[in-house]
């Protein structure tokens, strides 16, 4: 049956009870909200760059259906190898002691640019020599800047159904598309972009692309998603014909 308890923490010493009872609800809250998410990150997490060390700030990731914490900033420090390199979350098995069920995640740096089964990708860069490394953007298109810049493109975000795209990726689309957009379906889908800096679900994402390029629906990765969303955001800022006008007239001028 439906119930709600609450202790009524009673002056005195806590009963085992009282304190079961505080675990139970906290549990169940946590696991009754997010049980439809996919993996990956669930709230905050946010890198940070400081002295030579990449790393988040506090956040709630989610792995195997399991919710893990961090409380606060980890960082680790990094070197410039001009080659991928990439950050993670390394999973360990469970540990079991007399209290506790324990299953903890570290931050890693790794040449290899494939996750595990036991791994979450946090970000991507390549360092040049001399170089310090950025994890603020200016605006969309700098999001891909190909060095010295962390890349969130494979960066999952979990979701209801399945993972996403960062909300800083669909945040600095909206923000630049909304200063142009016309049509309907442009404002409709930066307005939810904006509307509340959560991360928009998948379905969304690709449903506005496919309309809005007239295609099929069909599946994408994280990356095609990118590539569609820049080329759409070419289109209704009048980049992109800026682009082929230009191109065009180099051609000319070659020719004669």
């Amino acid at each position: 049956m439906f119930e709600h308890r609450r202790p009524a923490f009673p002056k005195g010493v806590l009963t085992k009870e009282v304190l079961c009872s505080l675990r139970n609800i906290a549990a169940m809250e946590q696991d009754v909200r997010y049980s439809e998410y996919s993996d990956g990150i669930v709230s905050g997490c946010e890198l940070v760059e400081e002295n030579m060390r990449i790393g988040i700030l506090s956040g709630v990731v989610k792995y195997a259906g399991r919710l893990y914490m961090l409380g606060e900033k980890m960082t680790v420090p990094y070197q410039p190898t001009e080659d991928w390199t990439m950050l993670k979350i390394r999973f360990g098995p469970q540990v079991k002691d007399r209290e506790y069920t324990l299953f903890q995640g570290q931050l890693v740096l790794d040449s290899n640019l494939q996750t595990s089964r036991a791994e979450m990708e946090l970000g991507r860069f390549k360092l040049k020599q001399g170089s310090r490394l950025r994890a603020k953007y200016k605006d969309f298109r700098d999001l891909m800047t190909e060095f010295d810049t962390v890349n969130l493109v494979n960066v999952r975000h979990a979701a209801p159904q399945a993972q996403t795209l960062s909300p800083v990726i669909t945040t600095f689309f909206a923000q630049e598309a909304y200063a142009f957009a016309r049509d309907a379906i442009d404002i409709a889908f930066c307005t939810q972009c904006l509307a509340s800096g959560e991360p928009v679900r998948r379905e969304l994402i690709l449903r506005y692309i496919c309309r809005r390029c007239d295609r099929a629906y069909a599946e994408m990765d994280n990356a095609e998603l990118h590539r569609c969303l820049s080329d759409i955001l070419d289109d209704i800022s009048g980049r992109g014909k800026a682009e082929t006008k230009r191109l065009e007239m180099d051609s000319v001028m070659l020719v004669n």
